[in-house]
């Protein structure tokens, strides 16, 4: 048997509290290998020291043992997405490298519990989300469990720092991945939890604790302690010399336990390998196979769960069901409208109009009126609702119109939709880098900023319709989760390095209009103005051309900087901008990187966003055509590109 053997006070501690007797060890073992023999279903690790584990964190019961080690396993084939991030992926270390979650190496009593720090303020939620910091910590987990006898026999207790911590990530934190996250680290894992400890709680951590408060045990309900900022009272149960030196302790920095594990992963990588062949199959599993559904369904009154923060935060987020926080599928995701920071919501009241107390009403008069519209198919959740209110500065007449014709373009003009996001030669497109939404804005109340690089297609390859396809994927995108697009605006930056006759060929005059009708009349945007980088000869005559086609306000917000990149920097801040271009906001690949993971993410809900447009035989009146839209009349019929 290849058991390591305990310290002594390790020892005795396993006899006195699990129940471990060295004598009937190998006899306890051999039972679950045998049994593991019977089990078509499982493709597990069978080592003695990997079922010690195990035993151990039942106390030695051989039966809750099986249930557990089934447990684990099922969840790794059943929520592929708990372990979408392996130790070899480029986001891994990454991820490792920020701190976010960490064990902290032992103090010198061995019979004490190690400390697990948790630092969600850390990541940023819009690179990451939480199911990402998850994948980390399972491989973490699974290098203490080989080798850690303390955390095993003594167990752990963690520290869960919630400084900086923002509403941004509580939404990440949905109902299903809460249980998920409850199910594998009370459930699953052979780990003795010995309380959490909450640092710097923020406005509205109440709900998210009371939520994943009902899904605990008692005993465990019983071991959550919040001191906020009270870190003396934490002392008394947790010595500093088991905490790193930024919580006052003796334990080394953030930064040197972070590089410890960066050296486990690097030390363990082949039993890591190992571990990516290990789970179920539950077509083999005597019985009813198990799924995600029977493992994490949302039962009981956790069915009822709501995240009231009406009387926190001023808005109210009602139980999701959804697999991933960023499955944003309509049909799983009823929420009201995302709060705020003061910044936009200021700029909301004094620039939209926008009244807290009249919101509600506003989004429901939309309903309402969409309700009895019988050839409109479009989003009635009130995030989407909201978002039109903002852009027609809570016209609702204005806002019933751009509603009517943003659903009606995607009908009357299919071509600008040609390239679904599933679609191979989506990618294709999205990776020559022609459009890109940047992340970040420069401040918590500015506008959104994109840049059109139409120079870096090749025309004799792609159209300029392909590039369209891709940013409208990316709009709508944009559209649903940044409030500064709807609120402060989009400014654009068009780059016209590289752009030849032959791009310029591609754009027809009845493409121009549909492109102004679109952005300027259809898209619930606030436009703040275009500026143009590199212009190049006859860039003149499809300037003024463009002009036509724009409404007096919009004509006053094109801004020629050619060469000139100070002076759109006085505008554009450096900070947001791609390295690329002077700034200090990443590379254009890291950018594409970003959307790459974000249309991913939302391809659920952009899969769903298909059935959403017009009937126009349905439509009350006469049906919409794309001449009554678009048809060139007046001087434009005269034009020519001379």
């Amino acid at each position: 048997m290849s058991v390591r053997p305990l310290t002594p006070d390790l020892a005795e501690k396993a006899r006195v509290e699990l129940n471990e007797d060295p004598k009937r060890l190998p006899g306890d073992i051999q039972h679950l290998k045998d049994w593991l023999a019977k089990q078509p279903h499982l493709k597990t690790r069978t080592d003695d020291q990997w079922l010690v584990a195990f035993l151990r964190g039942c106390k030695f019961s051989l039966e809750r043992t099986k249930e557990k080690f089934d447990l684990y396993y099922t969840i790794q084939s059943t929520a592929p997405d708990m372990f979408s991030i392996d130790h070899k992926h480029p986001k891994f270390f990454e991820i490792l490298d920020l701190g976010v979650i960490i064990l902290i190496p032992g103090g010198e009593d061995v019979t004490k519990p190690r400390i697990s720090l948790v630092r969600p303020g850390a990541y940023d939620p819009d690179k990451y989300n939480i199911l990402e910091i998850m994948s980390v910590s399972h491989y973490l987990q699974k290098i203490v469990m080989w080798e850690d006898d303390q955390a095993i026999v003594s167990g752990i207790r963690t520290v869960l720092d919630l400084n900086n911590v923002t509403m941004t990530h509580f939404l990440q934190m949905t109902p299903m991945v809460m249980k998920k996250m409850v199910v594998s680290g009370q459930d699953a894992t052979p780990f003795r939890l010995k309380g959490t400890h909450y640092l710097n709680t923020p406005p509205g951590f109440e709900v998210v604790f009371n939520a994943i408060k009902g899904l605990l045990n008692e005993k465990n309900k019983s071991r959550l302690y919040v001191h906020n900022k009270n870190y003396e009272e934490m002392y008394k149960v947790i010595p500093k010399d088991h905490l790193p030196a930024e919580y006052g302790g003796n334990a080394g920095t953030i930064q040197d336990i972070t590089n410890y594990w960066k050296y486990k992963v690097q030390e363990y990588s082949a039993l890591l390998d190992e571990e990516l062949q290990y789970g179920t199959d539950e077509s083999k599993r005597p019985g009813k196979p198990k799924t995600a559904e029977t493992l994490f369904g949302i039962e009981g009154s956790f069915r009822q769960l709501e995240f009231d923060y009406e009387s926190t935060l001023g808005f109210k987020v009602v139980r999701t069901n959804i697999d991933s926080p960023r499955a944003l599928s309509e049909n799983n995701l009823k929420m009201s409208i995302r709060p705020l920071n003061p910044e936009l919501a200021e700029k909301a009241r004094v620039e939209l109009n926008e009244d807290p107390r009249k919101v509600k009403d506003d989004v429901q008069h939309l309903r309402d009126w969409l309700a009895k519209q019988p050839h409109i198919r479009a989003r009635t959740d009130d995030q989407s609702l909201v978002t039109f209110l903002r852009g027609c500065k809570f016209s609702l007449e204005r806002a019933k119109q751009k509603i009517d014709l943003y659903y009606t373009f995607r009908s009357a003009c299919p071509e600008f939709f040609t390239i679904k996001h599933t679609h191979p030669r989506f990618l294709e497109v999205l990776n020559l880098g022609g459009m890109l939404f940047l992340p970040k804005t420069w401040g918590p109340a500015t506008p959104a900023v994109n840049i059109v690089r139409p120079g870096k297609f090749d025309p004799n390859k792609y159209n300029i319709l392909d590039m369209m396809a891709v940013a409208n994927v990316l709009q709508k995108i944009i559209l649903h989760e940044n409030d500064n697009v709807s609120i402060a605006g989009v400014r654009g930056i068009m780059d016209m390095e590289g752009a030849s006759m032959a791009h310029f060929l591609q754009i027809t005059p009845m493409m121009m209009k549909k492109m102004a009708v679109f952005s300027q009349d259809a898209a619930p945007v606030r436009m703040k103005g275009f500026h143009y980088l590199n212009t190049p000869p006859g860039f003149e005559t499809l300037f003024n051309l463009m002009k036509q086609f724009l409404n007096e306000k919009n004509k006053s917000r094109l801004f020629v900087h050619n060469k000139n990149y100070e002076d759109m920097y006085k505008q554009i801040p450096k900070e947001i901008l791609p390295t690329e271009y002077g700034g200090n906001g990443g590379s254009i690949a890291e950018i594409l990187d970003y959307w790459r993971v974000k249309v991913q993410q939302y391809s659920a809900w952009l899969d769903e966003d298909e059935q959403y447009g017009v009937d126009e035989s349905k439509r009350p009146g006469k049906p919409k055509t794309a001449e009554d839209l678009f048809g060139i009349e007046g001087s434009f019929r005269q034009l020519d590109f001379d």
